[in-house]
């Protein structure tokens, strides 16, 4: 023990305990407010990012569906083609409209929505890689 507290009476180390018991309990609670801040700021941040990130994903998904649905009709188109090349005469009528089809399904794919979607993933995930110390 200190010379200080040592020349003190009972009631004066009494006084000196509550003392850092109010500066104990004090910096307590500015601890447990900022954590429970930080829980806050956390949980908002989750809730807009999450579904802003589901958005984003699920527009990817669909726009890969559609690029797969025009990759599947162009290998379709591909073995059709394969075909007219066995029965020349009859089949080139017959897979023109088909061949059409799959031309116009790859001219419907969007570009710029899929360059986009990415984009929206990329600076959804950022935010998160850099929260996550990446």
């Amino acid at each position: 023990m200190s010379k200080k507290y040592e020349s003190m009476s009972d009631t004066e180390l009494l006084i000196e305990i509550a003392k850092q018991q109010r500066k104990e309990a004090k910096s307590g609670r500015i601890s447990a407010i900022a954590m429970i801040c930080l829980v806050v700021a956390f949980v908002i941040a989750l809730s807009v990012f999450v579904p802003l990130a589901a958005n984003t994903l699920e527009k990817v998904n669909t726009t890969l569906t559609e690029a797969e649905n025009v990759a599947v009709s162009a290998q379709e188109s591909l073995d059709e083609i394969d075909e007219m090349v066995n029965n020349f005469n009859g089949v080139i009528v017959d897979n023109t409209d088909s061949v059409n089809d799959a031309l116009k399904k790859v001219g419907e794919i969007d570009v710029q929505s899929l360059n986009k979607s990415i984009e929206e993933l990329a600076s959804i995930l950022d935010p998160l890689a850099r929260l996550f110390g990446k």
